[in-house]
């Protein structure tokens, strides 16, 4: 939205291996119909579209720690008054955090939209055609997605940006918002292929976020059927999409990629900075948030496997976040989906219709014995949809998803203790001062 020219990536294209991307150097800034004349210009758009996943607004860095802070899985314990204020739930427009957050998934949708605006023009082979096409339609189905969950009704942005004569743009309704975004999933899930290396979407990439995106949406209308689409969705990825559990929970943040459905890949030259901001300052880092006791506490005595992976402690006793431990390069790998959470989506997704309690139970047993934990005694569905919750909330820590969780089930104002009101974020300032047609969430 603010970000109103396109950026022009170059590629250093090097040998590099099946799980890793192409290395990427912005050098310049030109207009987007230089930039896409032929088939070549549309892979280094996409690419760079693919980049913007890695900003310190989006899979770099904040939307990762924003989903557990706003939560109960994490607080702040370093410097920065922005993070403070989400911890509190008590967020100023102004936030440069929450500005990030919309201005990453934004930047994203233009990148794309510039590509999907001329790659029809552009000759090229119909399964190149496809790829790139996909790929766009994904990476722009999950910016409106992640922007509808942090803000509710939200501009869509299905043409590009590229000065100022188009920037006032009023808020779709939310129905509006998740007709775009399956629109653009059930497009891709057609054209794009079922495997590929990691980093880039595939089909099932494609029908995991539909499986995310329809259980929301449930959440949303209480629409029964909706939640047997998230379901089915869950299925398709489960039964056909060859993905495998990792056998030991840890070796995810070791190596393992057979759970991995879509990740956001970094490297040396594209790196985060989710280490430096967890690691406490006795080893050198920031510290800027950290587990809370509540939540240390909170994992049962016999869950030593998902604990020890998550969470360690420094020569002081703090504890810290462990899913992020490189912090010398910043390559960590950042989930957006992964195996273990189909079956979450789909045991949710019946919790919530009254389904088969067995089935249900069998989903959750999936990932506790996994873990090596007993089967879960939950027996009424009261008790399974808690037992989800805190399945989900143990299994997907420091993985951006807890507070989207608990805003999905209407569980926050119970959980963190807030107002209704205020488990959506402020439109930023920004957006306010430059789109004349922009309203403010209720409460700022």
């Amino acid at each position: 939205m603010k970000k109103i020219f396109f950026i022009l990536i170059v590629l250093t294209f090097a040998t590099i291996s099946c799980t890793k991307m192409l290395d990427v150097q912005p050098t310049a800034s030109v207009s987007a119909d230089k930039a896409i004349q032929d088939e070549s210009g549309v892979e280094k758009a996409i690419t760079g579209a693919y980049y913007s996943l890695h900003d310190v607004g989006n899979y770099g860095r904040n939307h990762v720690i924003v989903e557990d802070l706003a939560a109960d899985n994490l607080v702040w314990t370093g410097t920065t008054r922005d993070y403070q204020q989400v911890a509190d739930n008590i967020i100023a427009s102004d936030n440069a955090i929450i500005d990030g957050i919309w201005t990453s998934n934004y930047d994203c949708i233009n990148r794309v939209n510039n590509v999907l605006e001329r790659i029809g023009a552009i000759d090229m082979g119909s399964d190149k055609r496809n790829l790139y096409t996909g790929d766009g339609l994904f990476l722009r189905a999950l910016s409106h997605f992640n922007l509808l969950c942090y803000f509710g009704a939200i501009p869509i942005k299905t043409k590009p940006t590229l000065d100022l004569s188009n920037i006032n743009q009023a808020r779709n309704p939310v129905s509006e918002v998740y007709k775009q975004i399956i629109a653009d999933l059930i497009q891709a899930e057609k054209i794009l292929p079922a495997s590929r290396s990691l980093g880039w979407a595939s089909s099932f990439s494609a029908t995991a976020l539909l499986a995310r995106v329809y259980l929301t949406q449930f959440h949303y209308t209480n629409d029964p059927a909706i939640a047997e689409l998230a379901k089915g969705k869950a299925d398709e990825v489960i039964n056909h999409g060859g993905f495998i559990l990792s056998p030991a929970y840890g070796d995810l943040f070791n190596g393992n990629t057979t759970e991995s459905i879509f990740e956001v890949i970094f490297d040396a030259q594209n790196y985060n900075r989710l280490a430096q901001y967890f690691f406490p300052v006795s080893l050198t880092g920031r510290y800027e948030v950290s587990p809370p006791s509540a939540f240390v506490q909170s994992f049962q005595a016999t869950d030593t496997v998902r604990f020890d992976a998550s969470i360690t402690f420094d020569e002081k006793n703090l504890p810290y976040g462990i899913k992020y431990k490189d912090y010398t390069s910043g390559t960590d790998r950042v989930y957006v989906f992964r195996l273990a959470e189909m079956y979450m989506i789909r045991a949710e997704a019946q919790a919530y219709t009254n389904g088969n309690i067995e089935e249900i139970r069998t989903d959750i047993n999936t990932l506790r014995l996994r873990s090596g934990l007993v089967a879960t005694t939950a027996n009424t569905y009261d008790e399974l949809k808690l037992a989800i919750e805190g399945e989900r909330r143990h299994e997907f820590a420091f993985e951006s998803q807890r507070w989207s969780d608990l805003v999905r089930t209407k569980r926050a104002t119970t959980v963190v203790g807030i107002d209704e009101k205020y488990t959506l974020f402020p439109i930023p300032l920004s957006e306010m001062q430059t789109n004349n047609l922009m309203t403010q969430n209720p409460g700022y």
